[in-house]
């Protein structure tokens, strides 16, 4: 028997490292994705990939005692999305579709390995950011408070958000946050047929490393509310006053964020009279031109408003931002733009660092010294 848990400690201990190097190089085709590209981006995860399989087999050979099966599923889990998210960049350019698969194949991938953040040092250090991965405090605070935080209240959350359904949100509360205090909320929105029980995995990593809450709605339809009637507006505006009344937030900031179509409609939850959101980012969105029409945009003045886009972007060409650059401008924005050469229309996830340190400059010192 001795002899059989050597060998699954000894296998895990090789699998653990694999899959989430795997896992971050699949990151490093995401900030690159775009459908010209998908055949180097296959040939560059394609060793990682074969390293994770191979390991993966002697992992499925392993007889693992009753007490271990749960942990055994978990790990199993992670690496067969992970290897479905590596499978899916094969179907190259012209099945574009499969590729975004994988990419969602990706988040479950990362779903069923967080559970083990509190217990596998590499799994907690994985969902932080570089800088902060060996700040023993906070690695340890956070595996701490997965173990007596308050339930309900910190790690994953969601309301009404299983993917089989819209309008519900996701959140995540920091484990380690003390709740007696306010915290900064970010807003994230997923882009066009999205879901933010997905999304909110492109910010996990960052809510986790710098100390914020983190909600990612779920539009009412396919996407949000850009053409036609507003779906999502009031349902928007009932999840903030959920949150607020049951987490302290800092009113000052309140961040409201979106890639693609979540993006868009960032500047249009944003840029309305009384909007609650103090800050607006959006990433390789639109500026609508309802905002212009009807003159809402007259609400974006002297509102802090971080753009983002890329040189790359095959949707949304880079000359539909400077437009937005000039409207808002002209409408008085404290206007941040950010062109970043090569990007495609992806989420740039790097950008982020940049992003908290103006959104508010407390985070970074908040992971500091964590």
């Amino acid at each position: 028997m001795s002899s059989d848990l050597d060998k699954l400690h000894e296998t895990i201990t090789l699998l653990i490292p694999r899959l989430l190097t795997c896992m971050e190089a699949f990151e490093q085709v995401q900030r690159n994705l775009h459908p010209s590209r998908i055949a180097p981006m296959t040939e560059f995860i394609a060793p990682f990939e074969a390293e994770l399989r191979q390991t993966h087999q002697e992992f499925s050979n392993l007889q693992f005692p009753e007490d271990l099966k749960h942990f055994q599923e978990m790990i199993n889990q992670s690496v067969v999305y992970a290897l479905r998210a590596c499978d899916g960049l094969n179907s190259g350019e012209d099945d574009f579709g499969n590729v975004m698969k994988a990419m969602r194949a990706h988040v479950r991938a990362q779903e069923h390995i967080y559970p083990l953040a509190p217990i596998l040092s590499p799994v907690n250090k994985y969902f932080l950011n570089g800088e902060v991965r060996d700040n023993t405090d906070l690695l340890l605070a956070l595996a701490k408070g997965a173990d007596e935080g308050e339930p309900g209240k910190v790690g994953l959350l969601s309301a009404d958000n299983d993917r089989e359904s819209r309008g519900g949100f996701s959140m995540y509360v920091p484990e380690n946050l003390d709740l007696s205090q306010p915290h900064p909320l970010v807003v994230a929105m997923h882009g066009g047929t999205g879901h933010g029980a997905d999304f909110l995995w492109s910010w996990m990593r960052e809510a986790r490393s710098n100390g914020f809450i983190l909600m990612s709605p779920t539009s009412q339809q396919d996407t949000w509310s850009l053409m036609g009637e507003e779906h999502d507006r009031v349902p928007l505006l009932s999840m903030l006053d959920f949150v607020k009344e049951n987490w302290k937030i800092d009113p000052d900031h309140m961040l409201v964020t979106g890639m693609s179509d979540g993006g868009t409609y960032a500047l249009m939850a944003g840029c309305q009279e009384k909007s609650p959101f103090t800050h607006i980012a959006p990433f390789s969105g639109v500026l609508h031109p309802d905002l212009t029409m009807t003159g809402q945009i007259r609400h974006a003045a002297g509102k802090p408003i971080y753009l983002v886009h890329g040189t790359d972007d095959w949707m949304f060409p880079l000359e539909t931002a400077y437009m937005a650059r000039q409207q808002l401008t002209e409408a008085g924005a404290d206007l941040t733009f950010r062109e970043i050469q090569g990007l495609s229309h992806t989420f740039a996830r790097t950008e982020i660092p940049a992003l908290l340190n103006w959104f508010d400059a407390r985070l970074g010192q908040k992971s500091a010294s964590a």
